[in-house]
């Protein structure tokens, strides 16, 4: 049984409930791969139905990421409570927390990428003994912490990995809420930002060899003090390494395969699109710059794409979501609204102050952001702008830049921003080198509040604009507040919407006529008549 912990936090799913993403699959695969039968159950339900899912099972396979440690120990004392003799398999982001052997019991844990270490298991009947032997001492890193046994790939693997093994889409139906959900599929893995900050590279004692002191130029991820790369909160780069893609034919076999079992959101997954194909065949791309996006694979991916999308009986939608704003221009701009006319785009920005920005290893200023989020704003497609508080380098002065932009730049070309607060992830640079937190002042917590205060007004102004705005939605949930009422997503992008009605109308999909705005993240709407 594979338990789908992703963002599941403390055991329930608060943000992101219309999102299915891509590992459970992809891990289902490698069973499906050698004729086993496997399941997908999410956290909540695992933890919180009856004991069918833990006595009809003797191996658990928990996919999760740090922030979802309560939900994984909730999910492990349930199975060690009913099943003495199981094994326990925790993969995912959350295996990049220093001490987690400390606070969860599991027999292994698998870090970064996972589908041969799987296999390896698959062959030998899941006995641990496997990874005594020689051939698994050449191929993976073994460390045993606390009775549990740590493993991870001493490579990067190529881009055959995805030949190899292939994602499930059988499994989706696992999930009782596939039909409306965002359902990620995995088109590029690995980032090209191999480009160090300034707080990284003296935290990690940078000799200064001038290898990443270029984003243009950077050609290898090798570093002489083994300084982690990329920007500084995150640890992609670091995990998974230059990014590698998936093939056409086999994107647009899952796609079908998902659209034909009644999925209707489709999301491309990448750490960034644009890097799609960029750059030489079998060539290793380190530089978050040049080359420039790679124009005909992502036409032809588009294309082909849409035109699976519009065979459909029901409306259904592709999209994309992160790109690097450094690979954006008006023609990638005017290519993906040709497609893709309804999507929305994310771009990671984090700072409006160039200095911050430049420190925390951002691979491109600030103002690069503004303007390709000008590119997609003027070709009708919604953009969505990330930024995040409390960063390490973070000044008063940075949250003052940051704020006026918000209020003063944003609002002819953003149609959301999304803020979080700065955590601490295990494995990213900042954590890696050891880079402080910025001291503990009071202005400075005043400054984050008033950036957080200014954002939630933008959001709300850009919602209020909605109003009168007809939107096809599929109609998900009831409203667990509101009587009367059903909580809706929209097929393209946007915000959910609150529906009032008497008569039940879960499943439809209808045309809703926004009518109010509930809070920055939820619309209220009416059925178009």
């Amino acid at each position: 049984l594979i338990v789908d912990a992703l963002a599941a936090n403390e055991g329930r799913r608060k943000f992101s409930r219309d999102a299915i993403g891509a590992g459970p699959r992809l891990v289902a695969g490698v069973f499906e791969k050698y004729k086993l039968n496997v399941r997908i159950k999410r956290v909540e339900d695992f933890i919180e139905e009856n004991d069918e899912g833990v006595n009809s099972s003797d191996l658990f396979l928990i996919s999760a990421m740090s922030v979802d440690k309560v939900a994984v120990q909730k999910a492990v004392k349930k199975i060690s409570k009913k099943q003495q003799n199981c094994k326990i398999i925790l993969g995912g982001p959350i295996l990049s927390e220093k001490d987690l052997t400390k606070e969860i019991q599991f027999d292994v844990g698998v870090i970064g990428e996972g589908e041969r270490i799987i296999e390896g298991l698959i062959r030998c009947d899941f006995d641990f003994s496997f990874f005594q032997e020689q051939e698994s001492a050449d191929r993976f890193s073994i460390e045993k912490k606390n009775g549990s046994l740590l493993v991870k790939e001493k490579s990067i693997l190529g881009t055959g990995i995805f030949e190899e093994f292939i994602p499930s889409t059988e499994r989706i139906l696992d999930y009782p809420d596939y039909w409306f959900s965002k359902v990620y599929v995995e088109l590029v893995r690995g980032c090209s930002n191999h480009y160090r900050g300034e707080l990284v590279k003296t935290a990690g004692g940078c000799s200064g060899c001038g290898e990443c002191d270029d984003p243009d130029t950077i050609i290898t991820g090798d570093c002489p003090e083994d300084i982690p790369a990329g920007c500084g909160f995150c640890s992609v780069s670091a995990t998974f390494g230059p990014p590698r893609s998936k093939k056409l034919n086999q994107v647009e076999k899952e796609v079908e395969d998902l659209l034909s079992k009644g999925v209707r959101r489709i999301v491309l997954s990448a750490p960034g699109f644009l890097d799609y194909f960029r750059g030489r065949k079998k060539e290793e791309i380190y530089s978050p710059t040049k080359p420039e996006a790679n124009y005909a694979e992502i036409a032809n991916l588009l294309q082909s794409l849409s035109e699976i999308r519009d065979n459909q009986e029901k409306v259904c939608s592709i999209s994309i979501e992160n790109v690097k704003p450094s690979l954006v221009t008006k023609k990638i701009a005017s290519l993906i609204s040709k497609s893709l006319p309804k999507t929305s785009i994310s771009i990671g920005c984090e700072t409006f102050d160039t200095s911050l920005s430049n420190k925390i290893g951002r691979p491109s200023e600030p103002n690069t952001a503004l303007e390709a989020s000008r590119f997609f704003f003027d070709e009708g497609l919604s953009t969505q702008i990330y930024l995040i508080h409390s960063l390490p380098g973070e000044t008063v002065k940075s949250l003052e830049i940051t704020k006026e932009v918000v209020e003063n730049k944003l609002s002819n070309f953003a149609d959301k921003i999304t803020v979080y607060r700065y955590l601490s992830l295990p494995g990213s640079p900042f954590t890696v080198t050891g880079v402080p937190l910025p001291t503990k002042r009071h202005l400075l917590d005043i400054r984050r509040n008033e950036l957080k205060e200014a954002i939630i007004q933008f959001n709300l102004e850009k919602k209020k604009q909605m109003i009168g705005d007809e939107v096809i939605t599929i109609i998900a949930e009831k409203d667990k507040v509101r009587k009367n009422t059903f909580i809706g997503y929209p097929i393209f992008s946007g915000p959910a919407i609150s529906i009032y009605s008497e008569k039940p109308i879960i499943g439809n999909t209808c045309k809703i006529r926004v009518i109010g705005v509930i809070s920055d993240k939820l619309l209220e709407g009416e059925i178009s008549i």
